[in-house]
């Protein structure tokens, strides 16, 4: 694939990037934990949690093919501030209609389906930017330190939203969104471009390049295989990601510090393993690493389902926590490395569609039947399936090393 230009001021686009990436990712976080724990303590239902998780990904995976393309086609970095734009206004407009008028908890998802819309058009284009202006040899470190970075910032939202929630109410969340968002905006513009020509030549050519990034990832054995076990994976990973504060509220009592400290301890843990990727210019068998987070993911959700106090279930969601950053790092530069430049923005959609897209369709079963049975046998049997997944991806994947060839 193509590297970008070894020039002298590639470090300041990179840290104006990271930046702006991690600007919005705060702010989203602050609204995405509070809109998720006021929904919880206000209705204490499954089903609802189930909805909030729909509102969050649903929005997000209808606009991804088409969001892929355009991060093909045109200007990435131009791409992200206007949807950064579009998310940021619409949210603070809702946000004052729930404050002034409408105290309903279907508004709030409503602001999570929009900030979810945005998400969908930033992710791959986010992703697809960083190579873009990255040289090769510094893809896994730049990766790494972006991981950090995100879960620096998301070791502070949880405890952000908590105070500002338990506080002020959940308005004032919306306003430390607005103030990150501006911010963020600001940094993406002052991000130059090497490929500042690449356009679309006519809306035409949108729907053929949506078949033309499935096809290309699905004719070849190896993404085909990696987005097939993805997808399996992530289905695995819905309960403890989109129930875990549900069953904190019923197991452990419905005090904000506990949902806090829930966020937080899988925070810290994804801040270590940031730090893992960040450390290494260059990631050894990204495979091998998917796996072990895979199966270490899978041990500590079969753990935290097991009775037991508060300070050990805490203890495994921080297990879980180092592991997510290796495993979606690991696939990030993976990606990066090996899928041509004008294929990675529909490629990445296609990963962003599969990881996430199956979270509303896991919850249809997961959030219902939390209201049916405990939550912790649903982590317990989730978490023991993915260990053997885990076993299943690694045998798989590294039987078709030889295929990466045919993704240039």
């Amino acid at each position: 694939m193509e590297t970008a230009p070894q020039s002298t001021n590639w470090k300041s686009n990179v840290g104006y990037f990271l930046a702006a990436q991690n600007f919005f990712l705060f702010g989203s976080s602050s609204v995405y934990f509070a809109i998720l724990w006021y929904i919880a303590l206000k209705a204490s239902s499954g089903t609802w949690i189930m909805l909030a998780t729909m509102a969050t990904t649903l929005p997000q995976i209808l606009i991804s093919l088409w969001a892929g393309i355009w991060a093909d086609q045109y200007n990435r970095r131009k791409l992200i501030i206007l949807s950064s734009s579009f998310v940021t206004i619409f949210t603070i407009g809702l946000a004052l209609l729930y404050f002034f008028e409408v105290r309903s908890l279907w508004l709030l998802l409503l602001i999570a389906a929009i900030r979810s819309l945005g998400s969908g058009v930033q992710t791959p284009a986010g992703n697809a930017l960083l190579p873009e202006i990255t040289p090769k040899v510094e893809l896994s470190r730049m990766n790494g330190l972006n991981q950090f970075i995100s879960s620096m910032l998301l070791l502070i939202s949880p405890i952000l939203s908590g105070l500002i929630l338990g506080k002020l109410g959940i308005m004032f969340v919306f306003v430390v969104d607005l103030v990150t968002a501006t911010t963020g905006i600001i940094l993406m513009a002052l991000v130059r471009l090497h490929n500042q020509d690449r356009k679309v030549v006519g809306h035409s050519a949108v729907l053929p390049g949506i078949w033309d990034g499935i096809k290309y990832t699905f004719s070849r054995q190896y993404l085909r295989n990696f987005m097939l076990f993805t997808v399996v994976a992530f289905a695995l990973v819905a309960p403890s990601s989109q129930l875990s504060t549900l069953f904190v509220k019923r197991t452990f009592g419905s005090a904000v510090w506990r949902l806090t400290l829930n966020e937080l301890l899988w925070t810290i843990g994804a801040l270590l393993g940031s730090l893992y990727i960040t450390t290494h210019k260059k990631l050894p068998n990204k495979i091998r690493l998917i796996t072990i987070g895979f199966i270490g993911s899978g041990i500590s959700f079969a753990v935290m389902g097991i009775p037991e106090p508060f300070w050990v279930y805490l203890l495994f969601m921080f297990f879980s926590g180092i592991c997510m950053p290796i495993i979606q790092a690991s696939s990030n530069i993976l990606i990066q490395e090996n899928v041509p430049n004008d294929r990675l923005g529909r490629v990445f959609s296609i990963l962003q569609i599969l990881s996430t897209g199956i979270y509303p369709i896991a919850m249809l079963l997961y959030g219902p039947l939390a209201d049916q049975i405990a939550i912790k046998y649903i982590l317990i049997a989730t978490g023991l399936i993915l260990i053997v997944v885990g076993f299943m991806f690694y045998k798989r994947l590294s039987g078709l090393a030889d295929k990466l060839d045919e993704l240039k």
